[in-house]
């Protein structure tokens, strides 16, 4: 396409004194414009841009953002997974132009280059391609911008013709809207996502703040007159919205349905989204009149290995690192599968710890898993992540302790391991159920602590299995009763361990840790010497086994046991030892029963503020698993109440544990619970029994988390409120005084908006706020 001396109209060769003119002549002049005009009058409707009939709700940011990066590069591509507004956000950011603008809609189109040629204007050139029309006609505008909407299905040969364009025409700028990005060079992604959503707990005045809640509202009325959002219906709106991802167009048609389904009617059926989302208005693209129809149209110009792969992972209703989705889709390596699939909106990738976890949108996972049914993938998945958990987990059996790596791998994707528990039981494999079981063990959820439900424990025990796959969960449920004092029958199962593990001789790893348990038993059940005889045995057999980690917990384990009778001297410098080791190869969770440990000995010399700086150590090295440290409230607590400085947070800190041991029948040992019952004697002499019944309701009504906080907090922020909220809570609040919405708080501070909106709820709840206002006016009142 490169540009000849001749005239655009008749072709003839321009002379010198007509160098750098389009035509030779005012007569070929005056037919270009007559040719441009007819084209124009004879132009498809589509290349008008659309004139919305209803209004724009929200995306303020996302509109300003786009308009600054659209200002600065010549190519944009607007890419969003189904129904995510690309097309409504691009009607409002052109019609703010005053310039020249040209809307190629390519839903229905199958040649790109003729749509252009028609949006644009062009006329036809005598010898010239229709491509040399275009640029002839995009070249005679100061600032022109085409639009390439809806491009997924001809992406290559928009690629190659937004290629050519930009390249012959350096005034040109574009936007395509798409499910993916072009991939061209000097390309610009703009990903849209979900609209910002409130919390699940938000009231009337906070949810109406978010845009998700506010389109639901907007399209509600538009149907209905006299619907309104209010106290009464708001936590069903939210719900309505949360459940269907912040998706505009799922959102929209919802509310559509609130002529005759109220809020909570929606969420009730939502379960069954894709039939109930279906009602779009008549004039819109067939593809966007339902969710079911936006989400196929996708899934429908995938490769089959890319629907196969969005079949499989739906099936498994949890987020999943690149590993479980090499085994599910059964390839050596799922890199280039997800990569186009989050390429194509199909997937949304999480980063965050270093490691990256994908999850797909809840109404495309449910598409896909009816498209998973259909074609007999579910039980063919489930094996697959049966076979995904047992290969994790059976390389680390015959260790005393799993390795770090493979518990972070397991904390990463515990919902498939309940996944891979069910599927062992129902298909009776019980040697690998066993497997699933101790990955259960080795796990931790927010839900609860780590280890293996007691019943889950029994059931496996009484199926028949291999002795070395008994051997393991036997230890478990040695080390589970253990934890809730049932010493006894800790001691047969980890003597049963301990017999089979002896019998086959090639696991030590396995042997030390039954006899570990086994010794533990036996100090509480009155056979001290026994005791120690085995844990000398085993502490010998990890001397020179290489697993220094192993040997840091075993030592953690004797120091605690010695203690107990009375020896912290004797238990001190085993206890230092393994602190060394644990800090050396250990997770930090790992540090929560050693710090203790050593905090406990503390406390056994009176040396109470030593006491509070270890305590308060474990509880920050263990925030990421909060329900392994009702051990470390009470310590501190101790040391609290010993150093003399807070007996009103140490009781409640008492309260709050209590409150977690009794909900999950952690019972404290002798030893232990002897302490606690003599700090609670001391606080009820030391605090005024107004104060003493308020610190302990304050206790009572504290999570666990929010228990951890108020211990690591150095002092209430305001001696006038019930509760206290972090630094980083004391942060956010700040930020909600001056105004800021969840997402611009979470750009400032390098969080996401759903992290913020949780420290928000977190400080309200402990404040006692009712509303976000209120967290504004109180954050004014109480920082600098």
């Amino acid at each position: 396409m490169t540009a000849n001396a001749a005239c655009v109209t008749c072709g003839n060769p321009l002379t010198d004194t007509a160098a750098g003119r389009r035509y030779c002549s005012n007569a070929c002049r005056q037919r270009a414009y007559r040719e441009r005009s007819s084209a124009r009058d004879e132009s498809p409707t589509g290349s008008a841009v659309p004139t919305p009939l209803d209004t724009f709700v929200g995306r303020r940011e996302e509109l300003a953002a786009l308009g600054r990066l659209a200002g600065e590069h010549r190519l944009v591509s607007l890419v969003g997974p189904a129904g995510a507004g690309k097309t409504r956000l691009a009607v409002q950011h052109v019609g703010k132009r005053a310039d020249q603008v040209w809307w190629t809609a390519l839903a229905s189109a199958s040649d790109v280059v003729q749509a252009v040629y028609h949006s644009v204007g062009a006329h036809p050139l005598p010898n010239r391609s229709v491509r040399d029309a275009v640029i002839a006609e995009v070249e005679q505008h100061r600032r022109p911008l085409l639009v390439l909407d809806n491009c997924e299905h001809v992406l290559a040969e928009v690629a190659d013709v937004v290629s050519e364009l930009l390249a012959c025409c350096p005034r040109l700028r574009v936007l395509v809207t798409s499910r993916e990005p072009l991939r061209l060079a000097g390309e610009q992604v703009f990903a849209l996502g979900e609209l910002e959503l409130p919390p699940l707990n938000s009231n009337l005045t906070e949810a109406l703040r978010y845009d998700a809640v506010l389109l639901f509202g907007d399209r509600a009325v538009s149907v209905d007159r006299s619907f309104e959002i209010d106290s009464s219906n708001v936590a069903d709106v939210v719900a309505v919205c949360r459940s269907l991802d912040g998706m505009p167009l799922a959102i929209e048609l919802a509310a559509r349905r609130i002529t005759v389904l109220s809020p909570a009617d929606i969420v009730a059926r939502l379960g069954d989204r894709l039939a109930l989302l279906t009602a779009g208005p008549r004039a819109t693209d067939d593809r966007h009149r339902t969710l079911r129809a936006a989400i196929g149209w996708s899934y429908d110009l995938l490769s089959e290995a890319e629907q196969s792969a969005c079949r499989r992972l739906a099936v498994l209703g949890v987020p999943f690192d690149l590993g479980v989705a090499s085994t599910v889709c059964d390839v050596p390596d799922a890199l280039d599968l997800l990569t186009s699939l989050e390429q194509k909106s199909l997937l949304v990738a999480e980063r965050a710890a270093g490691t990256t976890t994908f999850r797909q949108l809840e109404s495309i996972r449910l598409y896909c898993h009816e498209r998973a049914a259909e074609r007999g993938d579910i039980t063919l998945v489930a094996d697959r992540v049966v076979d995904w958990v047992c290969s994790v987990v059976e390389p680390e059996i015959s260790s005393f302790f799993p390795a770090p790596a493979v518990v972070l791998r397991l904390d990463r994707n515990i919902g498939l391991v309940e996944l891979a528990v069910t599927r062992t039981a129902d298909v009776g494999d019980w040697s690998r159920h066993a497997l699933t079981i101790v990955a259960t063990a080795w796990t931790s959820t927010p839900r609860g602590p780590r280890g293996a439900p007691t019943e889950l424990l029994h059931r496996a025990l009484s199926q028949p299995m291999p002795p070395p796959y008994r051997s393991v969960l036997t230890v478990l449920a040695a080390m589970h009763h253990r934890l809730r004092g049932g010493w006894h029958v800790s001691r047969r199962f980890a003597q049963e361990s301990m017999e089979i593990e002896r019998a086959h001789g090639s696991r030590p790893g396995t042997l030390a840790r039954a006899i570990e348990v086994l010794a533990s038993a036996e100090a509480h059940t009155g056979n001290p010497e026994q005791a120690w005889q085995h844990f000398d045995e085993a502490v010998e057999m990890l001397r020179f086994s290489g697993d220094q980690l192993a040997r840091g917990l075993l030592l953690n384990s004797y120091g605690w046991t010695v203690l107990q009778h009375g020896e912290a001297d004797v238990a001190a410098p085993l206890v230092r030892e393994s602190l060394t080791l644990v800090r050396l190869h250990g997770l930090p969770h790992l540090l929560n029963p050693v710090l203790h440990t050593a905090g406990a000995i503390a406390l056994a010399r009176k040396s109470y503020p030593e006491a509070v700086d270890l305590f308060r150590e474990s509880l920050e090295v263990g925030s990421e698993h909060p329900m392994d440290q009702f051990y470390d409230l009470e310590g501190l607590a101790l040391g609290l109440v010993g150093v003399g400085s807070d007996d009103e947070r140490a009781l409640s800190l008492l309260t709050a544990a209590s409150v977690v041991r009794t909900r999950y029948d952690f019972r404290a040992e002798p030893y232990w619970q002897a302490l606690l019952d003599e700090a609670r004697a001391v606080c009820r002499e030391r605090v005024a029994a107004g104060r003493l019944r308020a610190a302990e309701s304050t206790g009572e009504r504290m999570s666990l988390p929010q228990a951890i906080s108020y211990a690591l907090t150095a002092r209430p922020v305001a001696e006038d409120d019930d509760g206290v909220i972090s630094e980083r809570e004391l942060h956010v609040a700040t930020l909600v005084a001056e105004g800021l919405t969840n997402r611009q708080i979470g750009q400032r501070l390098g969080i996401s908006p759903h992290t913020v909106a949780r420290h928000v709820t977190h400080a309200r709840t402990k404040l006692g706020l009712r509303s976000r206002a209120q967290l504004a006016v109180w954050a004014g009142r109480h920082t600098p």
